[in-house]
């Protein structure tokens, strides 16, 4: 699979966890148990921040770069790295209500 692929794949499950955040959130449910406090920490400290350390490295060894391999990269990345600090400001005001 290509680096793309996988992009767009990771992108995709970040969009659908950014929805299911919101839609059980405003429904004030937990049918899925995504807002668990358990599972808001585990997805939080073994997906996102994961996630957000690799892809701030990425973006920060492309801004070195002026190619336009390193371009593609970078736009590439900037939806996915929108909506990953999107999904990551969600969770923190869960843990923060929580708490």
């Amino acid at each position: 699979m290509s680096s793309l692929g996988i992009k767009l794949q990771v992108l995709s499950a970040l969009n659908l966890y950014r929805f299911v955040l919101i839609t059980e959130s405003t429904g004030n449910t937990n049918y899925t148990g995504v807002l668990s406090e358990k599972n808001l920490q585990k997805a939080y400290n073994e997906w996102l921040l994961p996630l957000r350390t690799l892809v701030t490295g990425i973006v920060a060894a492309n801004q070195k770069d002026y190619n336009q391999l390193a371009l593609d990269t970078q736009c590439a990345l900037n939806p996915l790295e929108l909506v990953l600090y999107r999904c990551i400001e969600l969770v923190e005001e869960k843990l923060k209500r929580a708490a």
